[in-house]
């Protein structure tokens, strides 16, 4: 069973506890087990589909837990167009339908340059706290460690079922979680690397030759 997105986490998440009567818990233990993640983990980026409407100028985000925004597309037939972020306020709008070529952030709505002259399917990235919802499908954590977000779930499932596995899952969800916290580490301190070159700069040059003493 493929684990890409929250429909697929939550079958997963029944189907490994052969417990089909939890389906109304589920979400509990996946936001409990998020809970363990956005202490320890940090931010995630996030993948949200959104609607638009004709006529409206701006996108309703307030279901999301947007911390950092990143892009945002919207589909018109099979071709994906990607719009340019601004700061509000920095750019010209218009209130003739159309095409939107540009966004911002205005507290919790996508503002539009213009208004949609259709009801375009937008895909909007972020990067914030985990929170999987019907809203918010999916993220790169998903994407990248389902067996960790598996793990996290799991073990509150077992908790609410006083199910024996919980320390293997307990086991489990450590393991998991200190690996990808090393990982992210390692990423970090190489993001944080200079490059020796850099260091040359504004250095005079010395030469032996033009510039020893006699």
């Amino acid at each position: 069973m493929s684990i890409t997105n929250y429909t697929e986490l939550k079958a997963a998440i029944s189907d490994w506890m052969a417990r089909s009567d939890l389906s109304g818990n589920v979400a509990d233990f996946i936001t409990l087990g998020e809970a363990r993640l956005n202490r320890l983990l940090g931010q995630v980026a996030t993948t949200a589909t959104l609607t638009g409407s004709i006529g409206a100028q701006t996108l309703n985000i307030s279901s999301l837990s947007v911390q950092e925004p990143q892009d945002l597309y919207y589909t018109q037939g099979e071709t994906e167009w990607c719009l340019v972020p601004r700061a509000l306020g920095t750019f010209t709008t218009s209130s003739i339908q159309g095409q939107p070529s540009m966004w911002a952030i205005e507290a919790n709505t996508i503002s539009l340059d213009r208004p949609m002259i259709e009801a375009y399917s937008f895909r909007f990235i972020y990067l914030g706290r985990f929170a999987l919802s019907d809203a918010a499908p999916t993220n790169e954590f998903l994407t990248n460690n389902p067996d960790l977000y598996l793990a996290a779930a799991i073990v509150w499932g077992c908790t609410y079922t006083k199910d024996a596995t919980i320390q293997v899952w307990k086991g489990m969800l450590d393991e998991f979680t200190a690996e990808v916290a090393n990982e992210n580490s390692r990423k970090k301190r190489s993001q944080l690397t200079v490059d020796p070159a850099l260091g040359l700069m504004g250095r005079a040059r010395w030469n032996v030759r033009t510039d020893s003493t006699p």
